[in-house]
């Protein structure tokens, strides 16, 4: 973890809430959690709170055993997971020469993309089981303090939740981007050819940063 979103943890963890985390953590330790303990804090593994150029909210991990890897929609399996394949779909339309052949998204997060659940950890079969435990306090204020600190950062809610999360920060982002959820259940209700991928970068560009290269070729 990057010693500035190090900080964060090691302020947040003194507080009542995180206390609940970690007991709540506990409780469900007879039960499979995902992603594994060493991928729990993968998102800020890449680059410093100033340097985020782009968060990409989701909700919770992939609740199939194996599946999550600690980014947001990320996995190392070779199968796609639905919402995923969406955001594939959605890239081959906009770039339709674009290689996809990962499935992993470090390459992104190597960019400075923030892949963040705003629950980081969930029980196996049991889709937002850690909801209640208090993560979205903590990822709050790592959103509330990526926006302190860059002013550009671009903010890309993809669904209801998504959206709500964003609405509750005591900070807004000057640059955000709202969809549907790329799931199979939402995906045609505004995800579905929002160009998302294209509005990153063409505002990256117009604030004079790197735009993000959204390739996904195999090692």
């Amino acid at each position: 973890m990057k010693d500035s979103f190090l900080r964060i943890l090691q302020t947040e963890g003194q507080k009542p809430y995180f206390n609940n985390i970690i007991e709540g953590l506990r409780e469900y330790s007879s039960f499979e959690i995902v992603p594994h303990q060493i991928d729990m804090f993968r998102p800020f593994d890449f680059f410093q709170v100033n340097e985020t150029k782009v968060v990409i909210l989701g909700q919770d991990p992939y609740h199939k055993a194996n599946v999550a890897d600690g980014l947001a929609f990320s996995t190392r399996q070779k199968v796609t997971p639905p919402s995923l394949r969406n955001i594939f779909a959605e890239l081959k339309q906009t770039y339709p020469n674009i290689s996809l052949e990962s499935n992993d998204l470090t390459k992104w997060a190597k960019q400075g993309v923030l892949l963040l659940n705003t629950s980081l950890t969930t029980v196996v079969k049991k889709p937002l089981a850690h909801k209640h435990l208090g993560w979205e306090q903590f990822t709050k204020v790592v959103c509330e303090e990526i926006i302190k600190a860059n002013k550009d950062v671009i903010f890309v809610a993809l669904g209801k939740h998504a959206q709500e999360f964003i609405n509750s920060l005591s900070v807004r982002p000057q640059y955000l981007f709202e969809t549907s959820h790329p799931s199979p259940f939402s995906v045609n209700k505004g995800f579905a050819g929002s160009q998302i991928f294209k509005k990153i970068n063409t505002t990256l560009e117009k604030l004079n940063l790197s735009v993000i290269n959204w390739e996904l070729k195999e090692n």
